[in-house]
């Protein structure tokens, strides 16, 4: 393995993007303290947010290409970090342009809320790239944390009060049992620094023992965070209470961190013992898809049933950490077409923007209806075609229909599973795959064929129209033409691979 490039104190370029963050937060939080907004539209809040967040996505741009660094000794920036990143940055981004005005008209103490919009976003910034267990611990925390205010912050909603409370009871639990699972693998290797972790494993046998426990309880924490069954009971009532845009985020960008701190730490401190855990994950990926597919079945609510959905894709999701490469393959990652890795990555990527504009079309219907029954998405192709057919793709997108995003991660996912041998796990998904299909269509059919009422057209803010186009751009872009985040992927999988010891 290469040694990582140490850097000083004094030069922070390679953490750049996280001080824009936190200079934006801090900056927004001391404003709102002399300022105060009491008679503030929360629009100069909203557009500095959107303007630091596309100036940290700029400077994580130019981070491309780089090679390995470590700074400060606990952040990790390589081409797996970098990007997950850009996932994080791009979602929040899009998430704030068009649910902004959203939030803007139905919360107090706007300064608050955009400041900890940026501080959730410098969180999932650092989880993704620390590779020391305290630094992944405090960022996972911090992430938690505020998006516990965030959900709950509408003050004067009794759901979002309630989604924000069971949020954190649950997160509590979690958080504790995957700090006792992180003090078991210091106590084993004397080290936080997972390469170390990872050595240690590797050449002392008699540490064995301890993998699986360990291993168990830090999937607590991180299937908590990406709402793995049976971790995802929080799932539910949060999505649904807490404020649309706040949902989008939750089920896109901080189910992506959970997902990047997982393979990290799985690969690169554990994996050693890939042949240990690899069957607890096939077992959680089997349950969390069945679970979430079949409960989706009964729901009469779109918002509900997305995020029974979305607890279905992250079992889809875990399917490509099933399937890493074996040892042997390691060492010629070149040659791999599917090594497993890839396929979470552009899943990801695709789930990105069709889960977001999904999201943002069923805020759309709420700000029309005041609710996102399934009866309310009656007719919508007479009432806002626009609205209907970006639905329609979205949805089939989730299904994995080809030409769309969804496809080509579900592709690149079951392929690996295939290319590994994992044939029972591959027809238990496809089966899932269709069961999902079957709720997908429900709302399409009740967009297209619904029963005959007055036709009331939606109106639709200017910043959610342009958010929704450039989901959907993004969703065909990706199915039709897929070889560049094919080969953003490869590369971040590759190097993120070859520190397998």
């Amino acid at each position: 393995m290469e040694t990582a490039n140490i850097i000083s104190v004094g030069s922070l370029g390679s953490i750049l993007p996280e001080i824009i963050l936190m200079v934006g937060g801090l900056l927004i939080l001391l404003l709102d303290t002399f300022m105060g907004d009491e008679n503030d539209s929360g629009s100069g809040y909203m557009i500095a947010s959107i303007v630091f967040l596309l100036i940290a996505l700029v400077s994580v741009l130019l981070q491309i290409g780089i090679q390995e660094r470590v700074a400060l000794t606990l952040v990790t920036v390589d081409a797996f970090a970098i990007f997950s990143k850009l996932i994080i940055y791009t979602g929040m981004a899009l998430v704030a342009v068009a649910g902004g005005s959203y939030m803007n008209k139905r919360i107090a103490g706007r300064g608050e809320f955009w400041s900890l919009f940026l501080f959730v976003t410098l969180a999932m910034s650092l989880a993704v790239g620390a590779n020391n267990l305290i630094l992944i611990f405090l960022a996972i925390e911090f992430l938690s944390i505020t998006s516990y205010l965030l959900v709950g912050f509408v003050r004067d909603d009794l759901r979002s009060s309630e989604a924000g409370i069971k949020y954190f009871l649950f997160g509590s639990i979690a958080s504790s049992i995957m700090l006792y699972g992180m003090s078991l693998l210091y106590g084993a290797t004397s080290s936080l620094n997972l390469s170390e972790i990872g050595l240690a494993f590797s050449t002392n046998a008699g540490l064995h023992p301890i993998v699986i426990p360990a291993t168990v309880m830090v999937l607590v924490g991180l299937g908590f965070k990406t709402s793995l069954a049976p971790f995802h009971q929080w799932v539910p009532d949060t999505y649904v209470g807490a404020p649309t845009p706040v949902t989008a985020y939750l089920s896109t960008v901080s189910k992506m961190t959970g997902f990047a701190v997982l393979a990290r730490v799985l690969l690169v401190g554990l994996g050693t013992y890939r042949e240990d855990w690899v069957p607890v994950l096939a077992g959680l990926s089997i349950l969390t898809m069945s679970i979430g597919n079949l409960i989706a079945l009964r729901q009469t609510s779109v918002k509900r049933m997305l995020a029974y959905s979305s607890i279905a894709q992250a079992g889809y999701i875990l399917m490509g950490l099933v399937s890493i490469v074996s040892t042997q393959q390691v060492s010629d990652l070149t040659t791999l077409g599917m090594n497993g890795l890839n396929g979470v990555l552009i899943y990801l990527f695709a789930y990105l923007f069709t889960n977001i504009g999904a999201f943002l079309v069923v805020m759309a219907i709420e700000d029309a209806e005041g609710n996102s029954e399934v009866s309310s998405f009656d007719n919508l192709a007479q009432r806002s075609p626009a609205l209907a057919w970006s639905m329609f793709i979205f949805l089939l997108s989730l299904t994995g229909i080809p030409l769309t995003g969804g496809f080509m991660g579900k592709f690149y996912v079951f392929g690996a599973t295939i290319q590994h041998q994992y044939y029972w796990l591959a027809l238990l998904a496809l089966i899932n795959a269709g069961v999902a299909a079957y709720y997908y269509l429900n709302v399409v059919r009740a967009m297209f064929f619904g029963s005959e009422s007055e036709v009331k057209p939606i109106n639709i803010a200017i910043p959610v129209q342009l958010v929704v186009i450039i989901c959907l751009v993004a969703t065909i872009w990706i199915g039709l033409y897929p070889p560049k985040v094919i080969e953003w992927a490869d590369k971040a999988s590759q190097q993120l691979l070859a520190l397998v010891l």
